[in-house]
């Protein structure tokens, strides 16, 4: 089986492109008898090519993938502009201001992906619902096919808020129209739900049968993501103010969360039932049964941190739901590490470098930088100084600039850098991309070897301790985060508030792509911080900081091309078409 989950690339490229259409037929060159007479023809033929395309959703190297927009409007991380390095027509400084404007192609590449990836798997049941007349093998993979769906609607509901709802490939493109967020997180909740009884409860990190798929655990998971933030996906857009309550009220640039704002969210948690398992729960409830559930199915912490992001690392117990990626079989993409390290630095190792993305002040300051209670895994999530000699031989570069050696300065990062600045801070400004354990021996630069990390345990842990805090267990909340930080070498805390919450998440899942979410849920989202607030200097081609008082920005505009397409579609409330 693992030579042939992803035995269908060559094909599934064809169909990945930058297209909106719901109704296509992908598989209709698939439907000879011959493609579906066995167990194993009908997975390869109907449901391993729709894997493919989820590596997509990391692909750092475009304005497609989801962890840029989860990353990059956050307080976590920066694009900056680097005196004519990306600054692109102030493209990544909007979406770090807060510009979120309909017709970026960000947000429509993003969007149509996702789409991609929904049409195909509408088709795939439709094709499989007909196999299975003949075939009752087939039921299973209709279920993990919805699941499948159902994750990419989570994704595209979270991003959007208001979408079209579509579970079929005969509905045309024409007859489109929108659904309440409420609506589509009930869809997601309940295709969950339903599939979970028919998924395996095997291993998806490990080599196997099951590697890389959706199983039992990552449909926990996902489920226990749902219940997390449901007082958020709950809320139907229809007004600029709709996400009133999630507008913070710091104003201080320290950007804390509050425990009076904190405490409406937690309320409203209190009064959304979940099915799962055949029992209503609220949402703290749901998540916190969903954490035990994963747990069940043998998923605990790693000892090391690093082991969940080894070049070997789909033997960690603590990883739920990865991407499997090699430069031999599984060639998934991932340009993060590229994206962010200088240039420099690249060469030294045999890599390239683009020297680009960085950690943001405010995220340098949650980690404590250069203090004596600095969090241990500082190190090891970010390139700090010269510490990138560890990946050159020792080797000290140049930082293409001046006489002076490369040396990552975390606490000199800019929006954008004036005319004139020094150009040793411009190059080497900001804390970089590290994560990953770099494997020399990849012969294919963006293809590390490392399986990409989309879920793990210790995410999981920590939404069980903001449920636990949130349900007021606060003693057991306590004790989860400290599991999570004694693991990591951080001195345990003694006390608890949903700030350190909120900062432990920053410190444990740097890079993980959840970083926007959690300031939605946090109500700090909408807050300045010590990089962005107004007058911040910033690129001609970009606006100043937009100070959201209303809280629609927690989703981002409908793509312009799209409505453009469909007049059936409205833009979300506060964005102008």
């Amino acid at each position: 089986m693992k030579n042939f989950i992803y035995c269908c690339l060559a094909a599934m490229i064809s169909f990945i492109l930058p297209a909106c259409s719901l109704d296509e037929n992908p598989q209709s060159s698939l439907s000879e008898k011959e493609a579906f007479s066995t167990s194993r023809l009908i997975y390869v033929n109907s449901v391993a090519s729709l894997y493919t395309s989820i590596g997509n959703m990391l692909d750092g190297e475009t304005t497609s993938d989801v962890n840029t927009l989860q990353e990059l409007p956050s307080d976590e991380a920066i694009l900056p502009g680097r005196q004519g390095d990306w600054v692109d027509g102030g493209e990544w400084q909007n979406i770090f201001l807060h510009n979120f404007e309909s017709s970026v192609e960000m947000y429509s590449n993003c969007w149509n992906y996702l789409y991609q990836v929904i049409g195909l798997c509408n088709s795939s049941i439709d094709l499989l619902t007909k196999v299975e007349e003949t075939n009752p093998e087939a039921e299973d993979y209709i279920y993990e096919v919805r699941a499948i769906r159902a994750v990419y609607y989570y994704y595209a509901m979270d991003l959007f808020g208001q979408i079209p709802l579509v579970i079929s490939s005969d509905e045309s493109i024409s007859d489109v129209v929108q659904s309440d967020r409420s609506d589509v997180f009930k869809f997601v909740t309940e295709e969950l739900a339903a599939c979970l009884p028919h998924l395996s409860s095997a291993s998806s990190q490990n080599a196997g049968d099951y590697y890389g798929r959706i199983t039992q655990a990552v449909a926990y998971m996902y489920m226990a993501k749902c219940a997390l933030n449901a007082p958020v996906y709950t809320i139907d857009d229809i007004s600029r103010t709709s996400y009133g309550a999630f507008v913070g009220d710091d104003l201080s640039g320290t950007c804390r969360a509050s425990e009076t704002l904190g405490a409406a969210v937690s309320e409203s948690g209190n009064n959304i039932s979940i099915t799962v398992d055949g029992t209503a729960r609220n949402a703290w409830e749901t998540v916190i049964y969903c954490v035990n559930k994963i747990e069940g199915l043998g998923y605990s912490l790693e000892s090391d941190y690093s082991n969940n992001f080894a070049v070997t690392n789909n033997n960690s117990r603590e990883n739920i739901f990865t991407v499997p990626d090699d430069d031999n079989i599984y060639k998934v993409w991932n340009g993060d590490l590229m994206r962010s390290i200088h240039y420099n630095h690249g060469d030294a190792m045999g890599y390239e470098g683009w020297n680009g993305m960085c950690a943001t002040v405010q995220q340098m300051k949650t980690l404590d930088y250069g203090k004596d209670n600095q969090d241990p895994r500082l190190v090891l999530n970010y390139y700090t100084g010269t510490d990138y000699t560890e990946d050159t031989d020792g080797e000290l570069v140049n930082d293409g600039a001046t006489d002076k050696n490369l040396e990552y300065l975390p606490l000199d990062v800019q929006v954008d850098f004036k005319a004139g600045a020094d150009a040793h801070i411009v190059k080497c400004a900001g804390a970089r991309f590290k994560k990953y354990k770099f494997d020399k021996s990849s012969s294919i630069e963006g293809n590390l070897n490392n399986d990409i990390v989309i879920m793990r345990y210790g995410d999981a842990l920590l939404m069980k301790a903001e449920a636990e805090y949130r349900s007021g267990e606060k003693p057991q909340a306590l004790i989860d985060v400290n599991r999570i930080r004694m693991r990591a070498g951080a001195s345990p805390r003694q006390i608890l508030d949903l700030n350190d919450i909120l900062d432990e998440r920053a410190e444990e899942l740097a890079w993980e792509g959840f970083r926007r979410q959690d300031q939605i849920r946090f109500c700090t989202f909408t807050q300045p911080t010590a990089d962005r607030y107004e007058g911040v200097w910033h690129n001609a081609s970009s606006g100043d900081y937009n100070n959201d008082a209303d809280g629609y920005t927690v989703v981002f505009p409908i793509p312009y091309s799209v409505i453009n397409e469909n007049g059936n579609l409205k833009q979300n409330p506060g964005y102008s078409i």
